[in-house]
């Protein structure tokens, strides 16, 4: 361990540009140790907060009707610790054959960080059935982010995650709780502008992916029954307009600031 040195800070000579080199050094840690403290606190506050809404989510869906059947095919988005995804499938809302969960999040470890007493649990659980689980999935780039291609269709996506039980189902409804962007903005006006734009392109890469995905399994079908649709009152089949399109789910609380985004459907 290095001497500690004793004098002045402004005296002359090596001594005391050591003195003021040991002062920076330390001015500089304490700093650090001070941003790290105050990120930590507001991370812990943030995701905090992610769990308080999605417990209330599910207690105020308790005993009432989900806007999707158990037999429907079911994406949800932007999830956080995976609590509510786990819950439709324990309470049997969904199939979990039926269920793929997508987070704008990096990784599983970044998860852990962010919901330490949570997140792993639910992952686990979720992860024991086979059920498709998706990273760094941006819903105003849903295409590009699963990274959909001619050579790699979703089809070959889901499936290598389902362990092959997705099959050649449609989706025919796409879920986003609670949409935030987490950026904090203290400008309200602002704030409400980059909301507002965050939901019409979550609904716009909807659409689009709800068209790129059934689209061709209604024209395969049409194709195989020579123009009959013979699925027509199917689950499958239900829900799905002649586009391809299903449903679109948003949750979201009343009372500011979700009021203010004016959102019409």
């Amino acid at each position: 361990m290095a001497r500690k040195l004793k004098g002045k800070i402004g005296s002359k000579g090596l001594k005391g540009a050591l003195l003021r080199h040991q002062a920076k050094v330390k001015l500089v840690r304490n700093i650090e140790s001070k941003q790290k403290h105050e990120l930590r606190k507001k991370n812990s506050s943030a995701n905090n907060k992610t769990v308080k809404r999605n417990q209330e989510f599910q207690k105020l869906n308790q005993g009432k009707v989900m806007p999707f059947e158990k037999d429907e095919t079911l994406m949800l988005c932007g999830e956080g610790d995976f609590s509510f995804a786990r819950s439709i499938v324990e309470q049997n809302y969904i199939e979990s054959d039926n269920l793929i969960i997508t987070s704008y999040d990096n990784s599983v470890n970044e998860l852990k960080l962010k919901y330490p007493h949570t997140f792993e649990e639910n992952y686990q659980y979720l992860k024991d059935l086979n059920i498709p689980i998706f990273f760094q999935i941006d819903v105003t780039k849903l295409v590009k982010s699963f990274k959909i291609s001619k050579n790699n269709t979703w089809f070959k996506i889901i499936n290598r995650l389902s362990d092959h039980r997705w099959g050649n189902k449609p989706l025919q409804n796409i879920v986003f709780n609670f949409p935030h962007n987490g950026k904090g903005i203290k400008d309200q006006e602002r704030n409400i502008r980059e909301h507002q734009d965050l939901i019409f392109n979550f609904f716009q890469n909807s659409l689009q992916l709800f068209n790129l995905i059934n689209t061709k399994i209604q024209n395969d079908t049409l194709r195989y029954t020579q123009g009959y649709d013979l699925n027509e009152d199917t689950p499958q089949a239900k829900k799905l307009t002649a586009e391809g399109y299903g449903n679109i789910i948003l949750s979201l609380f009343d009372g500011e600031p979700y009021d203010s985004w004016q959102i019409k459907l």
